[in-house]
């Protein structure tokens, strides 16, 4: 099947639409999806520029919202027409996964990472050779070939066009807080990027009750929203040193956790300043590959 797909065709180059990428045929637990809408995250631009390589060419996206046009014989929780968002592909078999931590499925890497399905075979080709892919969903595309635990069903009066963020950034923010970190009423955390991440992070923080929900960032629209959305305080690090800032508003002691969602070694090594003693930061970021 012809579909149309932003390709990628070398380390730094530009994003080219095509309309000759030759999609998988579907497999027995595999759902069709045609594309409504995708985030784009900074991995995926780690991802084009080099930072980070699975091989090239490649089709990439990974926060795809769609409906489910086809499903293979033995899917047995979608059928077409429902409204899904995806995200990564984990095995649901090894150790982690029977845990219920599918985040660190010990097969994450060849799942997600090695720009091919997870049995190996091309997600997409052109005039016959292979274009790796991302997530084994790569949502810059028309339509896309997805297994079914890549999926999460949703409510079709939601607009799918908001949704594609869910599949990895709102997930990987939260998830990272009330998953690893897992603070108590009464802590303190501090979030250095207000994006998609690091918003989620922070709202995560606020429903785990921390009293202290301090956001960082350079732009003060974001800032904005980060208050809307829980902040209990905002700092724009442009104009004052983070570190002196939290610290001030702590009372001196610095915050019991902190996540830094930006990658740059200047930021990561402030939110280890800032925290209070025994504290944790967490980094979710691909970092440059210089680091």
């Amino acid at each position: 099947m012809k579909i149309k797909a932003a390709v990628v065709d070398k380390k730094g180059a530009d994003f080219e639409i095509r309309d000759d990428v030759e999609l998988a045929p579907m497999g027995p637990d595999d759902l069709q999806v045609h594309m409504v809408a995708s985030g784009i995250c900074h991995s995926d631009e780690a991802l084009r520029i080099g930072d980070a390589v699975i091989g090239y060419p490649i089709v990439l996206g990974h926060e795809g919202s769609g409906i489910v046009e086809k499903v293979g014989p033995e899917v047995t929780q979608f059928k077409p027409g429902d409204h899904v968002v995806m995200s990564f592909y984990a095995c649901g078999n090894c150790k982690n996964c029977l845990r219920g931590i599918p985040t660190q499925c010990l097969n994450y890497a060849h799942n997600n990472l090695s720009g091919t399905r997870p049995d190996g075979s091309a997600h997409f080709t052109e005039n016959g050779k292979p274009v790796a892919d991302m997530f084994d969903q790569s949502s810059f595309t028309t339509t896309t070939v997805v297994r079914e635990r890549n999926a999460v069903k949703v409510d079709k009066d939601l607009d799918l066009r908001k949704l594609g963020p869910l599949g990895c950034g709102y997930v990987t923010g939260s998830g990272t807080v009330l998953n690893t970190l897992k603070p108590k009423p009464g802590d303190t955390i501090a979030v250095t990027g207000t994006g998609a991440v690091g918003l989620a992070a922070m709202m995560a923080g606020k429903i785990s009750g921390c009293t202290k929900v301090i956001a960082i960032d350079i732009v003060d629209s974001r800032l904005a929203l980060a208050k809307e959305l829980g902040a209990t305080d905002i700092i724009n690090s442009k104009n004052e040193d983070p570190v002196e800032a939290v610290k001030k508003l702590t009372g001196g002691l610095g915050v019991d956790w902190a996540v830094d969602t930006t990658g740059v070694k200047a930021i990561m090594e402030d939110t280890i300043q800032m925290l209070a003693q025994g504290g944790t930061t967490a980094t979710i970021a691909v970092t440059p590959a210089s680091y």
